[in-house]
């Protein structure tokens, strides 16, 4: 175990180095990669300060013999922002707080998903993990299932099979591993990526919603013309043009193409996968993704697709509910995103996104059971049905509407395109055996969008995947 810790921790570095700027936001994620930097900063360590309080009257219950009374869990996620999932999240913890079973959660909520998920991997590096915090699955946690400090979920899903048939089957994919039989986390929001764009814009411009990528780049072309920005992608976060390249890879090569990439018959830097990173190079060298992107971060770019600074954008399907009563919601519609390849049209990029995972390591029997209580509150039907009345999202668990959520027209829209899809895949890099590939990946798409070529960009991918395996 020793030595899979410190292999966290290296991986710690590497993510902090890639986090000048960066990155996952799962980022899937996606969520989501929300609020400013600064204000996010703040309320960080606002955060910290509570949960080192919460620690040390901890401390002395246990010290006064109270041990085994009262549970205290800490509780990581990067739900600080101030929209509706996120606000909801953390009123329902309140109300959790609030009921007298003995447990106590203290949140410890990072907006910033780079500064979110390096806390992550330094904490269980330095042995202060968390005992319930959120992750994408799939590689990102398995580090965490080989040192075994995680909750095997598998047998209370058993003891509760109504809890674990509310989710649709299709979102534990990234929760199980073949090596390590188990379920290991719980689903708890669920995405896809579509193209968002301004109708008033296309309507002005006697545009057509594109279908094909082929579409997409003559509205592009003609939108220039006008003198309008068809894109503002804010790439400092170090995601953006990674959920871009996701949809690129599964509209050209299928979702399985994700499976091919984390055994390596598909190469990220075989003629394929070239032509993927072209297609980013070409829209970036024509000025299609706007000013400046590097410099430019995410709410900055949904600041400016709201003000009709350009005319479309991608995003997950959370972003309906970010934008949902606003002005730009009326100005909004949704398509799926473009396909290359008419073979894959139904497929896209999607399923479940954030998971909930539980700390085994390091923490007694009643944290472990406290944690499984938590978990269980935030997944139930219950709170999705209250949450669908003031931030309706993709769900991935089955529950019955209440009569007061209200209507969502832009939301059926992309229900309605997720129902007309096949097949769906996760973030490409969510299968991959090593937990570096998503991040080696954005940075290495960042750098083209910095003027590396794609050719540049396969082999620093591949290169980066020698250096791990060494």
């Amino acid at each position: 175990m020793k030595k899979v810790m410190a292999g966290l921790l290296v991986g710690t570095m590497v993510l902090s180095l890639a986090a000048c700027g960066n990155s996952q936001g799962s980022g899937t994620t996606e969520s989501k990669e929300t609020s400013a930097q600064g204000a996010s900063q703040d309320n960080s360590a606002t955060k910290e300060t509570e949960a080192d309080d919460a620690k040390g009257k901890e401390t002395a219950a246990k010290e006064n013999g109270k041990s085994g009374e009262d549970v205290t869990l800490y509780v990581s996620s990067r739900y600080g922002a101030d929209v509706p999932d996120e606000e909801f999240y953390r009123k329902k913890v309140e109300e959790f707080n609030a009921l007298d079973n003995g447990i106590t959660v203290v949140m410890d909520n990072i907006p910033p998903e780079a500064e979110y998920f390096d806390k992550i991997r330094t904490s269980f590096a330095s042995g202060d993990a968390p005992n319930v915090f959120i992750e994408y699955g799939g590689s990102r946690t398995l580090d965490y299932v080989e040192s075994d400090a995680l909750l095997d979920m598998q047998p209370y899903f058993e003891e509760d099979p109504d809890w674990y048939n509310s989710f649709y089957p299709s979102m534990f994919g990234d929760l199980k591993y073949e090596e390590y039989p188990g379920t290991w986390g719980v689903p708890f929001k669920s995405y896809t990526v579509p193209l968002y764009y301004n109708k008033e814009i296309f309507e002005a411009q006697n545009l057509t919603p594109p279908e094909s990528f082929d579409d997409l780049l003559e509205v592009c072309e003609k939108l220039k013309t006008a003198g309008i920005k068809p894109f503002q992608v804010g790439e400092h976060d170090v995601w953006r043009l990674g959920h871009f390249h996701n949809n690129v890879v599964i509209k050209t090569l299928g979702a399985d193409a994700a499976a091919k990439l984390a055994d390596r018959s598909l190469s990220y830097d075989s003629p394929e996968m070239i032509g993927t990173y072209q297609v980013i190079k070409d829209m970036v060298d024509k000025g299609y993704f706007g000013d400046d992107i590097i410099n430019t971060d995410y709410n900055t770019e949904k600041s400016v697709y709201a003000d009709g600074g350009c005319a479309m954008r991608w995003d997950g399907s959370w972003y309906v509910s970010e934008i949902y009563g606003s002005d730009i919601y009326d100005k909004t519609g949704v398509v799926p995103f473009p396909y290359i390849n008419e073979a894959y049209k139904d497929n896209a990029q999607g399923g479940a996104s954030d998971m909930w995972f539980i700390t085994k390591m390091d923490k007694s029997e009643e944290e472990i059971a406290a944690s499984v209580e938590f978990v269980k509150f935030v997944t139930s039907q219950e709170y999705y049905a209250q949450n669908n009345e003031v931030a309706a999202v993709i769900y991935p668990a089955k529950f019955e509407a209440t009569a007061n959520t209200p209507e969502n027209p832009l939301l059926d829209d992309v229900n309605k395109i997720v129902s007309g899809y096949t097949a769906m895949q996760t973030d490409l890099q969510n299968p991959d055996p090593d937990s570096h590939m998503m991040d080696t990946v954005r940075n290495a798409l960042q750098g083209i969008a910095m003027g590396n070529t794609p050719e540049e960009c396969g082999k620093e991918i591949v290169d980066r995947i020698a250096e791990y395996a060494e």
